[in-house]
């Protein structure tokens, strides 16, 4: 049986490194991208069942642009991670109430429970 992939993109470091670790642990196959150019590439490459994007990246537009496009693209579920509050989500133009939403500081049983079908 194949492990189910999942697009990580998080573009601080060291959380991104966390999380890989603590989804991998979990028994996820786990791509990593920094910014939406690599998700985009990644997930043309590799098809990944689901992907968790941070909200908010650096000099960049936000994560709800890339969902669009990996959930139009590519039929991939999309999970955010945010350390942003619910109304900095619903000021996007692109947002949605029905977007799955974990909102950091977030500990590995709330993570493990968010990733649960």
């Amino acid at each position: 049986m194949r492990q189910p992939t999942l697009l990580l993109v998080e573009d601080e470091p060291i959380i991104a490194l966390d999380l890989q670790y603590e989804l991998e642990r979990q028994g996820y196959y786990v791509l990593k991208a920094a910014d939406a150019a690599e998700a985009l590439l990644l997930s043309a490459k590799h098809l990944p069942n689901a992907a968790i994007i941070n909200f908010q990246f650096k000099n960049q537009p936000d994560g709800m642009a890339l969902a669009r496009l990996l959930r139009t693209r590519y039929l991939t579920k999309v999970l955010f991670i945010t350390g942003a509050g619910p109304k900095d989500l619903e000021a996007s133009k692109d947002f949605y109430v029905g977007h799955e939403v974990l909102y950091k500081p977030f500990t590995r049983r709330q993570l493990q429970s968010f990733l649960l079908p």
